[in-house]
């Protein structure tokens, strides 16, 4: 099927009908791969406007074609044009571990392609998206193009709005996937949550990413709630785990906990030896953040694990791209130039009182952790992107700053594979403190960056 390009931005391909493991090997031939290869499109997606009905196998076989072209041409790939029904199918397919992208119409498309460019300011895109990240992201690459996102905090909100005028684009059911990173675990309030579900044995091990938890603990996490409501029982191969992973985040200074367990389908004798090893259980997430042990530990960066963590060529070698991640940013989102003021290797060394900060570690070719350190003001202009307006709410400018460390971040990310190094990155942890992170840091050498955005200072800080 010959694509059609689209104002030289897009190659769309519409396939009609059924959309399943016999079609699909047809729908894009040698001949169609090799007319894409010749343009410059930023993106080839496929329509799915004319398609009733596609399955897992059609898909997967699409996607295998799709990958190599992005992978060749460095290119955005994925779907548009599809209905409520088709979008919630490919969460379901994939399990939420999606690595290409949606947009819910091509006009959507169009605008991160850069098809569509704004003429004036005043131009608004209404934007909603259930997942913090995703928000933050397109809301992001919305403003980068000259927009005004319009960000609303429930779908309810977005609805009442999108009838108005105004509005350029409503965008919901959109999801970026090259900028994504997605992962089994969410935060609140400095807490990390692991959703886990059925009948848990000695495969849960193996399906615990234990490099990822380490750096979480690095970050300075010292809460982790296993959310086990949708959990059946578990056996003595997943107790041990459980116990063992405990042990292992003592020498943090980390608290574990289980909650929604259905205690009458777990032998006493389980229970009691989670409990010996200092594992919590609590009936909800409600009873577990009302714990008065939990509400102490709320803001508190974990104790550091001593041990040896030097700056290798390979971390430093990193830094240019990490901090002109985070300075294209931040000069993007406060419309402010920044003057860089000096660079030192040395312990983090807080440059004023009362700053705000935000942390997120990174693993694989290279280990490390990168740290944003500013003032409440900053944070408020920075952030007014990310929370859709000015807030002086500190829980919500923290969480926002978390955000807006986990896009410095996977911004970084992407440019290392492009130079051929794989990184993974943890969840974010925010600071209301330069205490905090401070302690969290460690002590340890790494490398601080000092700015001036106009009176107010920042700090860019890279640490093994």
């Amino acid at each position: 099927m010959k694509p059609i390009i689209k104002k030289q931005k897009i190659a769309l391909f519409t396939p009609q009908g059924f959309l399943d493991g016999e079609n699909a090997m047809q729908l894009i031939t040698l001949q169609d791969i090799s007319a894409v290869r010749s343009t410059n499109v930023s993106m080839v997606l496929v329509s799915l406007k004319k398609v009733v009905f596609f399955n897992k196998n059609g898909i997967k076989i699409l996607l295998d074609t799709l990958q190599k072209l992005q992978k060749q041409m460095r290119i955005t790939i994925g779907f548009c044009d599809y209905t409520k029904k088709q979008y919630d199918a490919f969460f379901h397919f994939f399990e939420n571990e999606i690595t290409f992208s949606l947009f819910k119409t091509i006009d959507i498309a169009m605008l991160f392609a850069g098809g569509m460019q704004s003429k004036n300011e005043n131009e608004n895109v209404l934007l909603y998206n259930p997942d913090s990240t995703q928000r933050s992201m397109q809301a992001i690459e919305i403003y980068d193009r000259g927009y005004n996102p319009v960000v609303m905090p429930n779908a309810e909100e977005f609805f009442k709005r999108s009838g108005e005028d105004g509005f350029i684009l409503a965008m919901d059911m959109t999801y970026l996937g090259l900028l994504s990173n997605h992962i089994a675990a969410k935060t609140k309030s400095n807490c990390v949550i692991y959703y886990l579900k059925g009948f848990l044995d000695g495969t849960v091990s193996e399906q615990f990413d234990i490099a990822y938890h380490r750096n979480c603990l690095k970050v300075g996490f010292s809460l982790f709630m296993f959310d086990a409501t949708r959990v059946s029982s578990l056996n003595i191969h997943a107790a041990n785990f459980f116990s063992r992973l405990s042990t292992a985040g003592a020498e943090y200074g980390a608290l574990i906990a289980i909650a929604g367990l259905d205690m009458e389908k777990v032998p006493k004798t389980f229970v009691e030896e989670l409990e010996d090893s200092g594992i919590m259980f609590f009936d909800s997430e409600v009873d577990f953040f009302a714990d008065e042990t939990v509400k102490s530990m709320h803001g508190g960066a974990a104790a550091m694990k001593k041990e040896s963590r030097n700056l290798t060529k390979p971390i430093v070698a990193s830094l240019p791209l990490f901090v002109s991640s985070a300075m294209e940013t931040l000069q993007m989102m406060t419309n402010m130039f920044a003057l860089k003021k000096g660079m030192k290797i040395q312990p983090f060394t807080p440059v004023v009182d009362e700053m705000m900060g935000a942390s997120i570690a990174f693993y694989g070719d290279i280990d490390g952790m990168i740290s944003l350190s500013m003032p409440k003001e900053l944070v408020k202009k920075t952030c007014a992107l990310l929370v859709g307006e000015e807030s002086d709410d500190s829980d919500i400018l923290a969480d926002a700053l978390s955000e807006l460390v986990n896009i410095v971040a996977g911004k970084a990310k992407t440019l290392l594979q492009n130079e051929g190094t794989q990184i993974s990155i943890t969840l974010p942890r925010s600071y209301t403190s330069t205490e905090e992170l401070a302690a969290t840091v460690g002590g340890v050498k790494g490398v601080q960056v000092n700015f001036s955005f106009e009176d107010y200072p920042f700090t860019f800080y890279l640490n093994p």
